[in-house]
């Protein structure tokens, strides 16, 4: 059996918007053969490449046509494959939690990976460097509004957007929320407090 065709037929036994990468196929040829294979199925039109080596099985909708998967789909699926953690930050924090409609075209996480950068059609997503500290956020939620206002920085920081964090701070678990507070920047730490201080006792999880 060639090596495109064994590729195609572990190809086939994926699910129509799986994402992928050339390293699954390592036991089917060499490098050179399993690149010349996914570049003929791209030509194809058998599978389609998001990024520099990654890829994914083309989905469709009887309505809008072909689904790509989203920026955050891509990212997650890279730090499975490299055993990685990553944290989205800045813009992409903001949201992922509904504080901005502002939809980044540059996606920035941080993680205990080395730093990369993919090029995703016009759209980058960014893997940055992070302290063991950030990375030991523990809240869904509290986290992502941390990660956000570090990036942010203080002098973005006003009274509206600390009316939108305040929902949604009532729907952190109440130790995780304490346990991120002891981990965030000081001028964080201080702003949160100050938003949780006028919460009543029954409000929070």
């Amino acid at each position: 059996m060639s090596v495109h065709q064994a590729i195609l037929d572990k190809i086939n036994s994926k699910t129509p918007g799986d994402i992928f990468f050339p390293a699954e196929f390592r036991m089917l040829g060499t490098d050179d053969a399993i690149k010349m294979a996914l570049s003929r199925l791209v030509k194809e039109n058998t599978i389609e490449r998001l990024a520099n080596g990654v890829y994914f099985i083309p989905q469709f909708h009887h309505l809008i046509g072909r689904i790509k998967p989203s920026l955050e789909m891509i990212a997650n699926a890279i730090a499975s494959r490299d055993h990685i953690q990553i944290k989205p930050t800045g813009m992409s924090a903001l949201n992922k939690l509904g504080l901005s409609e502002q939809v980044p075209t540059r996606h920035v996480y941080i993680t205990n990976g080395q730093p990369r950068t993919y090029h995703v059609a016009e759209n980058e997503i960014h893997f940055k460097s992070a302290s063991p500290k950030k990375l030991a956020l523990k809240g869904p939620i509290s986290s992502l509004i941390i990660l956000a206002m570090d990036e942010m920085g203080q002098s973005e920081f006003d009274e509206t957007l600390a009316s939108k964090i305040k929902g949604l701070l009532k729907k952190e678990d109440a130790m995780l929320l304490e346990n991120d507070m002891m981990l965030a920047p000081s001028w964080i730490a201080k702003e949160l407090y100050s938003i949780i201080s006028k919460f009543p006792a029954d409000e929070m999880v």
